[in-house]
């Protein structure tokens, strides 16, 4: 599914007669199948981005279009994957996996949260319940849920972001293979540089609610953090964030 975004303008409030645009005159294409990570500092609109293309907020002005069609609401097109994981704690993961499917009415529901069960490494844990699984594990089940409803799209907001740096890792990599083998377009919202360049396509900047920067990350995958590029492009994006000048740049 491609994402065109165009002109696209959300405020939330009025100062001295004017609106505080807290998304102001966003461009933005991202095309079928592209892993797009988000960075910038807190307020710079990473949130409101993405809860606009799901359709939970409406624009102010400008248009997101997915495919041919523009947004008019929430839809199961497009999967939201939140930093804490809302799963229901009185079902169990097998449960929580088929619930989108089970409000739609869809035939073999158990067997096809079963496959996604199977596909973020909780086989076995099916008839668990949330109160008994780790942080990272809880996490899964939420990335599962998601894709169970096959969306063309996933929107995941800070979905690592509560977890400890050993899971988080883990985490990384294992949302590397699920995207590998789904092929789903993902846009991911972070504020950790170096996740963004391990598992982005491309890394766009978000600076009072504009694009400051769309860059192309020219790595093999799987990504080596301790490859000298690698370390660049952090780098990059940190001074661009910071407005600190890094002690190198990258270059096209």
């Amino acid at each position: 599914m491609a994402v065109y975004i165009e002109h696209l303008f959300k405020a939330y409030e009025e100062r001295d007669g004017e609106m505080q645009y807290v998304l102001n005159d966003v461009n933005l294409t991202i095309e079928t199948g592209e892993f797009i990570c988000v960075l910038g500092k807190s307020g710079c609109g990473k949130s409101t981005l993405l809860n606009v293309i799901a359709g939970y907020l409406k624009p102010d002005k400008g248009s997101i279009r997915l495919n041919e069609d523009e947004i008019h609401g929430p839809s199961a097109e497009r999967g939201v994957v939140f930093q804490q994981h809302a799963l229901f704690p009185w079902r169990t993961v097998s449960q929580n996996v088929q619930f989108g499917l089970n409000m739609r009415g869809v035939p073999d529901a158990k067997e096809i949260a079963q496959k996604y069960i199977d596909m973020v490494g909780l086989t076995g844990y099916e008839n668990k319940y949330p109160s008994g699984l780790s942080g990272g594990m809880a996490q899964c089940v939420g990335i599962a849920r998601a894709l169970a409803n096959d969306p063309k799209m996933l929107l995941m907001d800070e979905p690592l972001g509560a977890l400890d740096a050993l899971t988080r890792d883990s985490m990384r990599r294992e949302l590397e293979r699920i995207w590998q083998i789904t092929k789903k377009t993902i846009l991911f919202i972070t504020h950790s540089v170096p996740e963004a360049v391990y598992l982005a396509d491309r890394v766009i900047v978000l600076q009072k609610g504009k694009v400051s920067l769309d860059q192309r990350i020219d790595l093999p995958r799987p990504r080596d953090i301790t490859n000298p590029k690698f370390n660049d492009y952090v780098r990059q994006f940190e001074s661009e964030i910071t407005g600190v000048a890094a002690d190198s740049v990258i270059t096209e």
